[in-house]
């Protein structure tokens, strides 16, 4: 009996890594003037912070529907499969709620663990990558969906905006309401705890943020696994990527990008670190 991993588009995980690891990805929904489209099947990133930067009303996102999700674990049940389904955390999403109205409806199948990560992004991903790792080493359903569960406060996520402005509007801005008001030309730091998005520091420009995104990583350190992340420019990801080759070497760290159901909230121009520690 196969064990099928499986997670939302908000984990921002890297094509290769899912196919690498037949991780089944459920997009979430992203409504762009009145359209609405699938993260990463109807609409990819460039279009995606194009539009965002272009069109003159807002994006909104929405979580996979319980149907969304019966028909991926009916799919998987039916193959003979057990499911573990780690998601976005429910204090930011209600993809979790869908996920356990989904399983209701298939009588509670016990086949179907599914895990609150209380995270979001790559470090979402992160969590979920460890899961399949755990999958092929061997062990049994609720063994595996048991250690992602104990394994998840070792995954961090530390995220530098270049506004706060689509974190606001957006409604997830949280505990980071506390950095509104500052001067216009900071570049908040936030990190990921408790679920939710928390500030953390506020540089005057985005080399400083860089360099403070950097130690705060390795402040973190020893790590296991790392990923940067950015929505619109590589090359500032690939400098902090550089930055990080103390923690690992470059060939070992996941190179992401934030999707539009996070770009919508992290807007352009944004970067970002995940690690899961070590021990």
């Amino acid at each position: 009996m196969t064990i099928r991993i499986v997670t939302d588009s908000s984990g921002d995980l890297p094509p290769d890594l899912v196919e690498k690891h037949q991780i089944t990805v459920l997009p979430c929904y992203v409504v762009v003037n009145d359209q609405e489209y699938k993260d990463g099947v109807d609409i990819q990133a460039d279009d995606f912070y194009q539009r965002l930067q272009t069109e003159s009303r807002t994006p909104t996102t929405s979580q996979p529907t319980a149907a969304d999700f019966q028909e991926v674990y009916e799919r998987l049940l039916g193959q003979g499969d057990q499911v573990i389904s780690i998601h976005l955390s429910a204090k930011l999403s209600g993809t979790l709620n869908s996920a356990h109205q989904a399983k209701a409806a298939l009588d509670d199948n016990p086949a179907i663990e599914i895990i609150d990560s209380g995270l979001a992004s790559i470090a979402l991903g992160l969590a979920v990558l460890d899961a399949a790792i755990l999958v092929e080493k061997g062990g049994s359903h609720e063994e595996i969906a048991d250690k992602v569960r104990q394994g998840l406060l070792s995954h961090h996520a530390l995220f530098s905006l270049d506004t706060l402005e689509y974190l606001q509007k957006g409604g997830r801005i949280g505990k980071a309401q506390a950095f509104l008001g500052s001067m216009l030309s900071v570049k908040p730091i936030l990190r990921l705890q408790d679920g939710e998005v928390h500030p953390v520091e506020r540089p005057r420009n985005r080399d400083r943020a860089l360099r403070r995104l950097v130690e705060l990583a390795q402040d973190l350190g020893p790590v296991r696994r790392l990923a940067v992340i950015h929505s619109t420019d590589p090359q500032r990801m690939g400098a902090l990527k550089q930055e990080l080759t103390g923690l690992l070497p470059a060939d070992q760290i996941i190179e992401a990008r934030f999707g539009s159901t996070l770009g919508t909230y992290t807007g352009p121009d944004a970067l970002g670190v995940a690690i899961t520690q070590a021990g």
